[in-house]
């Protein structure tokens, strides 16, 4: 109220009216934080009802069922937690009628005669994830296949194409159902269709794994509140659009004269070799039939590669604005048709965006998920792999020395003026949207920036906003680099005497230090600041 008094009175022309408006943002921040912090609640109050439905299920069905539950403490957002009770209610009562065995078959299979569904809640890449996972006999392909057909759902000849991950997929259809037999538990037409449209109603997705005489694994993935969503604002056709972060793996500027390089095209379709991978490549003003507003090819395309639902693929847009933590608005009917838009929002220059339903558009331009194939491994070789397959952010700190951060401590990627960064007993700090981050400056690159800043020349810092969410109680902070250089996986290699207990990494043939001190000998230190 303080600051909204003073902004009224002093008016925009006031020369404190910059530092009024950061004020107020921060205020802003810190109050949305607590209210959302106010609807959260425990995934737990959701599951405490399950024991006893399964008890009561498995005795209908003649089963031998235990629940085991996990992340229960996992908070999310009140009408969420509504919305997803009764697709996680039908999810529970499929495993024990579906999934688990009678406990004769269990016993000739090798298995306890008693079976188990476990209920975990953890977060990932600002969603929460619930999985529902059974120890049972697995979905049976051929029969799924079987009952498409008979159901004219699918065609013979296009079931005979399908790969096990499309087959499984066919369970989400309308009406489909392997129950030989009406019963009050299954077999009545409503089925895994009704649990996707209604997860997928509050911007979530479903995925579902199964192997055959192991068990099944459905995910259901929704956003941590449907209030606001930190997004990135594309314009295609002359349109503005919003990408959920959440979906953002990251951003690739091609400029034309590199274009016909980097771009290979098969048949009707062009796909981009990012790092030795091959990306299929959708067009946003094509997908959508607008016109195109990008009449100066000269200045190449701007690709952002996103994932959802298996799905990895690089959409093309003319032009990046600034990202911005949106306020989702529900769509109209009429628009939620079309089905590749998730909502709608007010950006902050007064102008409306549409929300892009990241796995519809993959779906509707014909992106095939990726299929990670692991049968046949051997127990070395999946060693290595493991090891190879570490994501790291590459940068530079000191001149010629490349430094690796593990790419899930690292929360973005930052460019403010110099003038920005304040010291308090010698220790650089920035004020950072309502927070007071503590900076680590191995390289002393502040030091060479402030010279420039005296000689007149026009400064930014490059800061990398941390935060380690592995370590209880760690502090965020910020780490100023001379520049980022690259996003890779990486191989570590062993210590030795020639690493002198460094520990380093090969990415892209090159060496790499790795920086793992973030979140524990760092937050001493910077405690001794805040």
């Amino acid at each position: 109220m303080l600051t909204r008094n003073q902004m009224l009175q002093s008016g925009m022309e006031a020369a404190n009216f910059p530092e009024l408006a950061r004020r107020l943002d921060s205020v802003t921040a810190d109050l949305r934080e607590t209210v959302m912090q106010a609807r959260m609640q425990p995934v737990g109050n959701l599951f405490g009802k399950f024991p006893r439905m399964v008890r009561d299920l498995a005795r209908t069905c003649g089963r031998e069922v235990r629940v085991e539950f996990s992340g229960q403490e996992t908070g999310l957002d009140k009408s969420l937690l509504e919305a997803i009770k009764d697709p996680l209610t039908h999810a529970v009562r499929n495993a024990v009628d579906h999934g688990i065995e009678s406990p004769a078959d269990r016993v000739l299979a090798g298995k306890s005669a008693e079976g188990c569904l476990r209920l975990k809640a953890f977060h990932q890449s600002g969603s929460v994830v619930i999985e529902i996972e059974d120890d049972g006999a697995g979905i049976p392909i051929e029969r799924v296949l079987e009952k498409a057909i008979e159901r004219n759902l699918v065609t013979a000849e296009d079931a005979a194409g399908m790969s096990e991950r499309e087959a499984l997929q066919l369970i989400f259809l309308p009406g489909f159902s392997t129950a030989a037999a009406v019963t009050t538990v299954s077999g009545r037409g409503v089925g895994m269709d009704v649990v996707r449209a209604n997860v997928e109603k509050v911007g979530g997705s479903v995925e579902v794994e199964s192997r055959r005489g192991v068990g099944t694994t459905l995910r259901l993935r929704v956003p941590l509140t449907l209030a606001i969503v930190p997004s990135l604002v594309v314009k295609s056709g002359g349109q503005a659009f919003a990408l959920p972060q959440s979906t953002l793996v990251e951003l690739v500027d091609i400029p034309e004269r590199e274009f016909a390089q980097v771009v290979q095209r098969i048949g009707s379709s062009e796909l981009y070799r990012l790092r030795e991978r091959l990306l299929p490549m959708v067009w946003l003003d094509r997908l959508l039939g607008l016109e195109a507003d990008n009449p100066d090819q000269s200045k190449g395309h701007y690709l952002a590669v996103l994932e959802a639902e298996g799905c990895r693929y690089g959409l093309v847009v003319d032009d990046l604005m600034s990202p911005e933590e949106i306020v989702v608005k529900p769509l109209s009917p009429v628009l939620r048709e079309i089905g590749l838009f998730s909502g709608a929002t007010v950006l902050g220059n007064g102008t409306l965006a549409l929300i892009l339903d990241i796995g519809a558009t993959a779906a509707r331009a014909g992106v095939k998920p990726i299929e990670e194939e692991v049968s046949g491994i051997g127990a070395g070789e999946a060693a290595v792999l493991e090891g190879a397959g570490i994501s790291f952010l590459i940068f530079e700190d000191r001149v010629r020395e490349r430094t690796a951060l593990p790419l899930d401590v690292v929360e973005r990627i930052e460019s403010v003026p110099l003038g920005q960064i304040e010291y308090a007993g010698g220790r650089p700090l920035l004020q950072y949207r309502g927070e007071l981050l503590p900076l680590r400056d191995e390289g002393s690159v502040l030091m060479e920036l402030e010279s420039a800043r005296q000689a007149g020349e026009e400064t930014m810092v490059t800061i990398l906003i941390c935060g380690d969410a592995g370590v209880a109680g760690a502090q965020r902070g910020g780490m100023v680099v001379r520049q980022v250089l690259d996003v890779s996986t990486g191989t570590l290699i062993d210590q030795g005497e020639a690493t002198q207990g460094m520990e380093l990494a090969l990415v892209k043939e090159k060496l790499t230090q790795v920086h793992r001190e973030f979140g524990v000998k760092a937050k001493a230190a910077w405690q001794e600041v805040a």
